[in-house]
Parts: C-alpha cells; sequence; structure tokens
C-alpha cells in the first residue's frame, strides 16, 4: 500500500487564508469556516483544526546537513515561486488537534465567482491570480486562455485534431507516396567539395551525357539487323560458398567434394537448365542438329570432374614445378612463348632450351586442361588433383584454372584449402532480341525476363537450394548461397521479421503507458501521438520545407520519437497526477490544467529544444543523408512536443471529466461530465485525509530512498570513487576506437547470407576471374560545374559536366596512350597492384581494339578468318603502317568500331560500345574523352574496404597519374582525371568524414545542451554539472562499444553523433527540477526526485526494454541501434540520478531566488 505522508504545506493563492484579524490591506471577502467547507466540498462532518502559519518566501534557513532532512517539503505552482524575496504567503497545515481552541476558526477569503461549464468544478468564489496578470496568453483570473479553451471544449477540439492529423496524412500520401518510393536511393553520397567526389562527377556526368547523345545519335540510325542471341550474357549468377568442418579443408575427403558437387547438380543434373543457363558460344554446335550447351560453372571442381584424367601428365608436371627456379623462369617467359606478348621485355640470356621447355610445360598443361569440364566422375586420386591444383596456383598464366575456388593460404606449401566458392551463371535475353537504342524498352524487356527468371528459379530450385545450405546436410561441410535474382526478395523478409521486432517495442511502449497512466484511452492516444509526429514531420520536412533528400537513415527517427515521446506522457502525466497534492491548484479544473501546463511545458520545451539542437548538429557533415537525419529527427522531436501539450493535453482533460473515475471505456462511460468532479473529488479527499494524503509506491521511493540516499555523505563518496573508476576506465577504452580495417557487415554474422559473404570477403584473394574495381585515367574532361547544387532539396542534380576545349585525340597522343596502356600491362612494378589473368595486367585500352581495326578493317570474325590472335598479340604493331587514326577520320570509323565484338571477350557475344562504354566518350559525332582503365588487384567493386586498405592503394594509383599526365597531358592536352566509378574513394573519404562528424557533432552537442541549460536556469554550476553528466554518457557508450568489439564504421560515426542528442532528457529534467524547487540543498533534491523521479525512471524502463527486441535484429544497423539506445538511455539515467544529483548535493552551492544567477 502507499505510505502515508503529510500534504502539502501551502496554498495557492487562488484561496487565500488569513487569521481571523484580517487587515483592511486585504481586500477580499471574509469566509467562515462552514462557509469554507462548502466552497472545498468538504463533507461537514469533519472539521479538523486548521494551524495558521506564516511563511516567507526563500526563508528556508542554513544550507547545512540536516536541513529539510526527509521530511516533505512539496510546493506550491512552481512558476509562482519566483515572487520577490520578501512577500509573505498564507499557508495551511492540515493539524491534529493540540489542545487549540477548536472555537477559533480561521476566516477565508475569496475573490468574484466564476464557473467552468465542462471541468466539473462546483467552484463559485475564486479571486484574480495578481501572480499571471492579465496577458495576452493569460486570462483575467492568472490561467492560460488555451487552457482555460481547451477545459472548455476539450471533445470539439480533440476532433478537431485528430481530423487535422488524417488530413495531414492524406495530403502527405498525394504528395509524396504517389511516385512510389519515398526514400531517396542511398547512392553518391559524398562531399561534394571533396577532390574525390568532384573527379568522380567529372567523369561520371560527362560519360553519361556523351552516352545519352551517342544514344539518340544511334536511335536515328538504329540498325534492325542487329540482334542480341539467346541466352548469350550474363543475367544472374547463383553464389555457392563451401567451409570445411574438418581439417583436412573442403577438397580433403570424397564424402566433402561429392557435397559440393551435389550443389552445381541441382541446376546442372536437370536438362530444363539449359533453358535459362548461360550458353557457351565459344563454338559453333559439332552437328546441324546440335544445340549449344551450358556454359560449366566456374568451380575447381571441373577438374575433379574432368571428363578425362591423365595422372602421369599430371605427374610430370608436379614434378617440373616443385623446383622454385623452374617456375619463376616459366612465369617469365610464358607470356612471350604461350601468349606471344611482350617478348621484348623477356630476359635475353634465357636460351632456347628455356623457351623450348616453357612451351612444351604449356601444351601439356593446356591439353590437360581442355577436359576439366565438370562432365565425368570423380578423379579417383583426387589428392593428385589437389597437388596439381596446388603448383598451378604458382603459375601466373594458368592460376586462373584453380585460384578462384581455392582460399588464401592454399599453395604448394599448405595444399589444404579450408573454403571453395563457385558461381553459376544464368543467360538472357531469353530469346534472340532486336537491339533497341530505347533505354526504356529495354529496361522493360529486362525486367520481364527477370520476373519469369525468379518464378522458374523459385518453382524448381529454391526448395533444393535451401535443404542443400542445411546444416545437417553434409557432415563435413557447410554450404551457403544467394543469387542476385532473389536476394531482393530474401532481403526484403529479412526486413519483414525485423520490422515485426520492432512492433514488440511499441507494443511494450502502449503496455507501459496503460500501467501508468491507468487508462486505456491515454495509452492509445498516446500512442497514437507518437506515430502521428512522424508523418506530420514528413510533410513539413517534405512539402514546407521542401527537402526532398528523404534518407533510408530517417526511419531511425521512429524509434527515436518513441523513446522521447513516452517520457514526455510520463512527465505531462505525472504532473497531473502530482496536482491533486497541491489543494490551492484544485479551485477547479481550468486552474489545475494551467498549472500543469506551466509546469510541464517548461520542462519538456527545454528538453526538446536541447535535443532537437543536438539533432540539428549532424548538419556540420557534408554529408546528406546525415543532413536529412538530423533535420528530420528535430521536426519529429518539435511535433511530438507540440502534439503532447495539444492532443495529448486535450486527451487528459476528457479523461478527467469522463473516465477517471470509471473503470471503463468507450460506450460504456457516461455520456456527460462525472459530478461532482475529479478535481473536486481530489480536493474533498484532500481536505478529510486528516494530516495523511497517499501517493504510489515508486514516487514515494524515489522521494524518501533514492533522495535520501543521495543525501548521505558515505554514500557520495563510494559513488564518486565508482564513476571515477568507471569513467576511467571507459576514457581508456574509447581512446582505442580503430577506423574499421574491413568491410563492414550488413547482417548478423552467424546469418547464412552474411556468412557468405564474409567469407568471400575475408578467405578469397583476387583471383583472375574475379572482377577487381576499375580504376580510370581520363583526359578531355574538366572538374564538374557545382553551380547551384543543393543535395538535400535537389537530391538529382550534382552539377554540369564540362569537356576540355583544347582535348585533341592526334597521332601522338594515340600513342601515348598506347604506351601508358602497355606500361600497366607489363611493368612489374605493377604487379601487386594490379589484377592479372594469365600474367598480363587487366587493362581496358580501347585504343588497341581501334587501332587493330584501323588496320584490318575487322575485329573478331570476317571474311572467313578470326582476327582475334592478330589483336590479342598485337600484330598489328609490326605490320608496318600507320595504326593510329587520322583526328578525321574518327567520326567515320567509330559507329562501325563500336558494333564490332570484342576480342576480350571469350564468348564473343560483348561489343566494343559495351566493353568500353566508360573509357570512349564519343557523343555520336565527336570524340570529347578518352580514358583507359585498370582493375585493382586488391580492390572490388562489390565490397567496401576500410579506409586505410583503400587509401594505400588510392594513393598508388594517384602516384600513376601524376606521372603519366606529365606526358599524356602534352599531346592530348588538359590533365588527367583519376577516379573509380563505384564510389569507393567517395566513400574512403567517407569514412574520414564519419570519424570527424562523430567528434564534432558529440562535442558540439555537449555544448548546446550547456548553453541551453545556461539560459534556461540561469546557474552556471547546474549547467555545467549536467554537460559532464553527458560527457561521461558519451564516454561510457563509447567505451563499451569497443569493449564489444565495435570498430568505427559508418554505422557507429552515426550513433556517436546522436548520442548528446539521446542523453540530454533525463539530467536536463531533473536539473530544471531542481532549479525551479525552493528551500537548501537537500530540500531541492527531494523536490526534484519526489516531482520527476517516477517520470524519469518511466522513460527510462520504456526506453531500454523497447530496445531489447531490436538487439535480434539481422540487419546490423538496427541491432546495433538498439543497443546503443540501450546504453545510452542506462548511462543517462544512472549518471543523471547518481552522478548529476550527488554533485548537487555534495558542493552545496547557493542558489539565489532573484537578480542575476550566473
Amino acid at each position: 500500500m502507499p505510505s502515508e505522508i503529510a500534504p502539502p504545506a501551502s496554498v495557492a493563492p487562488e484561496v487565500g487564508i488569513s487569521p481571523s484579524t484580517s487587515t483592511e490591506a486585504e481586500k477580499s471577502t471574509t469566509l467562515s469556516y462552514e462557509e469554507f467547507e462548502k466552497f472545498i466540498g468538504a463533507p461537514s462532518s469533519k472539521k479538523p483544526d486548521l494551524e495558521v502559519k506564516m511563511v516567507e518566501e526563500g526563508g528556508k534557513g542554513d544550507d547545512g546537513e540536516g536541513a529539510g532532512g526527509d521530511d516533505f517539503q512539496d510546493n506550491a505552482l512552481d512558476d509562482e515561486k519566483k515572487d520577490a524575496k520578501g512577500d509573505v504567503e498564507a499557508v495551511v497545515a492540515v493539524a491534529e488537534p493540540a489542545g487549540a481552541d477548536v472555537a477559533a476558526k480561521p476566516s477565508f477569503q475569496t475573490a468574484a465567482p466564476s464557473s467552468d461549464s465542462e471541468s466539473g468544478s462546483s467552484s463559485s468564489h475564486v479571486r484574480q491570480r495578481t501572480d499571471y496578470p492579465p496577458s495576452f496568453f493569460t486570462n483575467d483570473r492568472g490561467n492560460l486562455k488555451a487552457v482555460s479553451f481547451v477545459v472548455r471544449r476539450p471533445c470539439l477540439i480533440f476532433w478537431l485534431l485528430i481530423a487535422l492529423l488524417f488530413a495531414v496524412m492524406f495530403l502527405l500520401q498525394a504528395a509524396v507516396f504517389r511516385d512510389g518510393n519515398p526514400f531517396t536511393i542511398p547512392s553518391n553520397e559524398f562531399d561534394l567539395d571533396d577532390v574525390r567526389s568532384v573527379q568522380y562527377d567529372s567523369l561520371r556526368l560527362a560519360r553519361d551525357e556523351a552516352s545519352q547523345a551517342r544514344e539518340a545519335a544511334e536511335s536515328e540510325a538504329s540498325d534492325a539487323s542487329a540482334v542480341v542471341s539467346r541466352q548469350s550474357e550474363t543475367a544472374a549468377i547463383a553464389f555457392w560458398v563451401f567451409e570445411a568442418e574438418a581439417d583436412a579443408g573442403v577438397f580433403g575427403s570424397e564424402e566433402s567434394i561429392r557435397g559440393m558437387k551435389d550443389a552445381y547438380d541441382i541446376f546442372y543434373s536437370d536438362p530444363a537448365f539449359e533453358d535459362w543457363c548461360l550458353l557457351d558460344y565459344r563454338a559453333a554446335p559439332a552437328g546441324s542438329n546440335a544445340t549449344r550447351g551450358c556454359s560449366a560453372p566456374l568451380t575447381p571442381l571441373t577438374m575433379y570432374y574432368a571428363s578425362e584424367w591423365d595422372s602421369d601428365a599430371a605427374a610430370d608436371v608436379v614434378e617440373e614445378l616443385q623446383d622454385p627456379a623452374k617456375v619463376e623462369i616459366f612465369n617469365e617467359l610464358a607470356p612471350c612463348v604461350l601468349r606471344g606478348l611482350y617478348c621484348e621485355l623477356a630476359n635475353a640470356t634465357k636460351v632456347a632450351e628455356h623457351k623450348l621447355w616453357v612451351a612444351g610445360l604449356g601444351a601439356k598443361i593446356y591439353a590437360m586442361a581442355s577436359k576439366w569440364d565438370m562432365k565425368g566422375e570423380l578423379v579417383e586420386n583426387f589428392t593428385q588433383v589437389t597437388e596439381l591444383a596446388s603448383h598451378l596456383i604458382a603459375i601466373d598464366i594458368f592460376k586462373g584454372f584453380v585460384d578462384f575456388g581455392m582460399d588464401k593460404g592454399f599453395s604448394a606449401e599448405n595444399p589444404v584449402s579450408m573454403y571453395s566458392r563457385g558461381i553459376v551463371t544464368w543467360g538472357g535475353p531469353l530469346e534472340d532480341r532486336n537491339k533497341t537504342a530505347n533505354e526504356e524498352d529495354s529496361e522493360k524487356e529486362e525486367d520481364s525476363d527477370d520476373d519469369e527468371r525468379k518464378a522458374f528459379i523459385k518453382e524448381h530450385y529454391l526448395e533444393d537450394m535451401n535443404t542443400q545450405a542445411e546444416g545437417s546436410r553434409h557432415a563435413s561441410i557447410n554450404s551457403y548461397y544467394f543469387m542476385t535474382t532473389i536476394i531482393g526478395e530474401v532481403i526484403l523478409d529479412i526486413v519483414s521479421k525485423d520490422a515485426m521486432l520492432a512492433i514488440f517495442s511499441f507494443a511494450f511502449i502502449f503496455f507501459w503507458l496503460r500501467v501508468n497512466t491507468a487508462s486505456w484511452f491515454l495509452a492509445l492516444i498516446g500512442l497514437v501521438e507518437i506515430f502521428f509526429s512522424i508523418p506530420v514531420a514528413w510533410f513539413l520536412f517534405t512539402v514546407v520545407f521542401r527537402i526532398k533528400y528523404f534518407a533510408t537513415l530517417n526511419a531511425l527517427a521512429l524509434f527515436v520519437v518513441a523513446a522521447i515521446g513516452a517520457d514526455d506522457i510520463f512527465i505531462f502525466m505525472d504532473a497531473y497526477k502530482q496536482s491533486r497534492y497541491h489543494p490551492e491548484v484544485l479551485v477547479d479544473l481550468e486552474t489545475r490544467m494551467s498549472w500543469v501546463y506551466r509546469r510541464t511545458g517548461t520542462a519538456m520545451g527545454i528538453t526538446s529544444a536541447t535535443t532537437c539542437a543536438a539533432f540539428l548538429c549532424t548538419l556540420i557533415t557534408p554529408l546528406p543523408s546525415i543532413q536529412s537525419f538530423g533535420i528530420f529527427a528535430a521536426v519529429v522531436i518539435f511535433i511530438d512536443y507540440v502534439l503532447v501539450m495539444s492532443l495529448f493535453c486535450t486527451s487528459v482533460v476528457i479523461y478527467h471529466n469522463r473516465y477517471e473515475s470509471n473503470a471503463c471505456f468507450g460506450c460504456c462511460c457516461p455520456c456527460g461530465p462525472v459530478r461532482p468532479s475529479n478535481t473536486e473529488q481530489a480536493l474533498t479527499a484532500l481536505q478529510g485525509s486528516e494530516g495523511a494524503v497517499k501517493r504510489d509506491k515508486v514516487s514515494e521511493f524515489f522521494r524518501t530512498k533514492v533522495a535520501g540516499f543521495v543525501k548521505v555523505p558515505l554514500h557520495r563518496a563510494v559513488l564518486g570513487v565508482l564513476f571515477a573508476i568507471w569513467v576511467g576506465v571507459a576514457i581508456w577504452q574509447a581512446t582505442m576506437l580503430e577506423a574499421t580495417k574491413e568491410s563492414e557487415q550488413f547482417l548478423n554474422e552467424n546469418h547464412p547470407l552474411q556468412k557468405s559473404f564474409s567469407i568471400l570477403g575475408k578467405e578469397f584473394p583476387t583471383a583472375d576471374d574475379d572482377l577487381g574495381l576499375k580504376v580510370y585515367y581520363a583526359w578531355g574532361v574538366e572538374e564538374v560545374d557545382r553551380t547551384g547544387v543543393n543535395r538535400l532539396t535537389n537530391p538529382e542534380f550534382y552539377g554540369s559536366p564540362r569537356f576540355m576545349s583544347g582535348f585533341d585525340f592526334n597521332e601522338q597522343c594515340q600513342t601515348d596512350l598506347m604506351a601508358f596502356c602497355d606500361k600497366l600491362k607489363s611493368d612489374m612494378q605493377y604487379n601487386e597492384l594490379i589484377k592479372r589473368k594469365n600474367g598480363i595486367g587487366q587493362v581496358h585500352c580501347f585504343i588497341e581494339e581501334l587501332a587493330a581495326y584501323n588496320v584490318k578493317g575487322c575485329l573478331d570474325t570476317c571474311d572467313g578468318e578470326d582476327n582475334c590472335d592478330y589483336v590479342l598479340k598485337q600484330e598489328w604493331k609490326n605490320a608496318n603502317v600507320t595504326w593510329q587514326v587520322d583526328p578525321n577520320d574518327i567520326p567515320a570509323i567509330m559507329p562501325e568500331f563500336l558494333k564490332q565484338k570484342t576480342c576480350y571477350d571469350e564468348q564473343r557475344t560483348e561489343s566494343i560500345s559495351g566493353r568500353y562504354q566508360n573509357e570512349l566518350g564519343w557523343d555520336g559525332s565527336a570524340l570529347r574523352y578518352a580514358a583507359i582503365s585498370a582493375e585493382s588487384s586488391i580492390l572490388s567493386p562489390f565490397t567496401r574496404d576500410s579506409e586505410l586498405r583503400t587509401r594505400t592503394e588510392y594513393e598508388q594509383f594517384i602516384d600513376i597519374a601524376k606521372e603519366q599526365d606529365k606526358i599524356i597531358s602534352q599531346s592530348c592536352g588538359g590533365t588527367v582525371v583519376m577516379t573509380d566509378l563505384r564510389e569507393k574513394f567517395v566513400f574512403m573519404n567517407n569514412q574520414s568524414i564519419y570519424v570527424q562528424s562523430a567528434i564534432q557533432s558529440a562535442c558540439l552537442g555537449v555544448a548546446i545542451a550547456f548553453a541551453v541549460l545556461l539560459v534556461s536556469t540561469r546557474v552556471f554550476h547546474i549547467a555545467f554539472f549536467a554537460s559532464i553528466s553527458i560527457m561521461c554518457v558519451l564516454v561510457s557508450v563509447v567505451g563499451v562499444m569497443v569493449m564489444l568489439g565495435w570498430n568505427l564504421g559508418s554505422i557507429e560515426s552515426i550513433l556517436i553523433g546522436i548520442i548528446a542528442g539521446f542523453s540530454v532528457d533525463y539530467v536536463v529534467h531533473l536539473a530544471h527540477a531542481y532549479e525551479i524547487a525552493r528551500g537548501d540543498t537537500y530540500t531541492r533534491i527531494t523536490e526534484a526526485f519526489s516531482d520527476l523521479g517516477i517520470s524519469v525512471f518511466n522513460g527510462m524502463i520504456t526506453s531500454v526494454v523497447a530496445s531489447i527486441p531490436l538487439f535480434f535484429c539481422q540487419l546490423q544497423f538496427f541491432a546495433k541501434f538498439g543497443t546503443f539506445l540501450c546504453l545510452t538511455i542506462a548511462f543517462s539515467w544512472i549518471f543523471a540520478n547518481f552522478g548529476f544529483m550527488s554533485l548537487l548535493a555534495q558542493l552545496k552551492i547557493p542558489l539565489k531566488e532573484n537578480g542575476c544567477r550566473l
């Protein structure tokens, strides 16, 4: 049962109480005791003696240890405590008879009568409140005009607000959702002024403009005879990833090898797969009725299931390659001997015998490899296959046969691979298709093929793929897969499940609101208010502020407002509950709600302003997604505050009038207000309590136990030591926070999809068949013009491309560019920088094929002759003819050249236009720019590497650009633009921005919190101590992040940047409550805990418990956000209640009541 405590020791100005000998200066009507009973509605049977006390405000005595103690010190309306020092108010205390003359009854004074139509108040005599004189906001009774209107017409205002909210929802739907997905696609996210982003957009926008012009020109002269052959292009891939359970590795036992083969047999054992796979166009079908077969999967299993295995030849090759000296000779001579390339670079000291040996051994390996087609049975001596593979991986020109499916540790010294991978390729289009320059038509046809492919996979293969991936399927290996066609649905399924977890969070918020408000009606309105904060803020954000960049990160605002919105509701509702213990405000509902409104409006206004400002600190970052989130979150917090003070306030009035005294809801409740009103009943109960009123256990616990604990010096000493130790450890851990050194995880590390991503990113080298990140060197492009760019208001506009007017693709320019290509391909100093295939650097150099075309007149097969050997071996260089193209001939040559099939596609299906779409700046009439690209041996286009790893590669590519620009700019004109087109270098800079922004936003957030507190309280030490509390929360959360093994990636940086915004609420509430209280330090501490201890506690419980379901989300961002939210809220509550309040109790710095308080 709630404990019984003495009633408040103050009475409001509405009911002034004076001794029976009232003076003439008191211009009021004197009432007898019986008349006062009628006024307050107290039963006549209860006539407790009244003891009159004259108390001078501010005169609470010394600030000593024992001042106030645990005695209950309740106050009148907080805002009314600001009277000038020396003012005297009359206070009534209900006391037990103590021999006083009962007949000596005091008289009471009242002012003019007033009425309250819907509040249910029966008061007829209230005087004007002189502490709140009439003004624009205050009526002649000292009450707020807005509250007065709400009290008189609550239902009208309630339904008007609900109608307005739904109208905003409708307008939002019409303005934002009519075009489909309202979120801005999270791409091209960068600092517009950074050199990386400038060069990226310079080439990207120049390419787009040239491509659009070329497509327009091609559509006018379209060739209807140009056909894309059926299933000749890669349309989708299925990735299989295998993990060994035994030390022997994935190729160490027959069971594991057969287990991997089962994964590929799902497709290749099905005859229907031939209608969907990538067909093999490398050679014509064997007979007139023969059909093309499927391309073999990319996996080392092609060796283990070769259609023919020559054990003797394999043994010979292994024996030859066991000598490291021979391996070195082979790698040096193979490009010249086996491919006819760069023979001028071969060591002249190598004798003909060496060349013959390389040719013979190479021919033997080629002969064996021609049978590696996965069409046979498992090779009986599969250990020999593994041994051969371990030696071939050291041969540059042949390692491509095996390196794709072997992990980083696989070598001749360690012939064990703990992981393997493979790709099954799906072809498109599904039927022969005429080429069209219309991009829209092409996309529709591709989408149609994708839909058919997805339906076929789900119907025929998906169940078997899931069975193969089950952990119990094979004892020796674990299998994982992902497929580009269905990965979207997999992600959608993950998001849906995570969203269900979020529902549990909001269900708990609703439950806790119901527990603390004791009303289904108020709990429902509270949840509705929280929910509607999002669409109303969204409407203002998009329609009013005209901000079009709506980041996916903004979805987190729902969790932000759920935590802060519930806290505001608890503050408001607890103030309403506490008002029943203040007889001075129980005159009528209007007076009572004005007291609640003033009391909570200021406190919540300070916290909301501080939180909004902290979120707006994100504007210091140049990244638009974080800027968008900061602005949106700030608007959401503001709207939540407005709705609490309007919709929820109105709902409390309705609750007071209709539901508070009834255990019912909706239609079962009375149609009109309760009579007598709940305010009258509260006053009657207070006056009839005979010196004792009941409060809830939690409020009493904070008023007596928590406040009492903080006031004991020994307890504060122990807390101080514990906090000092913890903060020291947290600071030590926080200093160890490092930027991430690997790709950031998208899902939980134990999710099969994330397991496959992690294995692919960490366990395999960049193989010959891997796609490396293409790095471009372009001449003819100027820096992009950023005039008028504002990503927030126009997310699609990045600036205008500019081309170098002096660019000249002359013969010398072509010669210099070709020399640059050769250097990148063959110079061994780039061996670790540029990906190599068959011993040659992977460089996309259109000049090479343009030169051959200029000499031969065609590429690939023409006039029955295959010219690709001529192209690949660069025989055109030795044809004693000029291979450079006359610049005047380029407009005539280029259209037909772009239609040729490139010789660098083994399928012979890719066109020159497709292969060099980024390198060739042809716009249909002129070559606007020329570029060369090289594939990185370290960076992948599909993963986001750490800043350190990317920057190391970036700086090497920059050195190349500086070196070559000195030569090429002289002949071609202009300066080089070096960039990638997959945003890897841009993201590298973003990672640096994340770190800087996290530190800057956190520090600025603390500074803003200090400034707001200083302005609102006008007390320096309160603002300073509160800021220390926020800083302790900051270092504690960061320290625990390090303890949990987190590195500073994009997610962590964003979260650190908003810690200040999350951690200010509790300490600001307690600081404000302490500042407006009256008395010495201990009395103020008791008052602060008594008034807001339960509210702050409820806010903490709601946020912490609501964050727990997020721990189980598969999406890492939400899982980490849940952990972050829980840590921040928990530390905020601990430091606010026991750190901040202990500091105040220990130092006992007195507060001035008037004048300058700094």
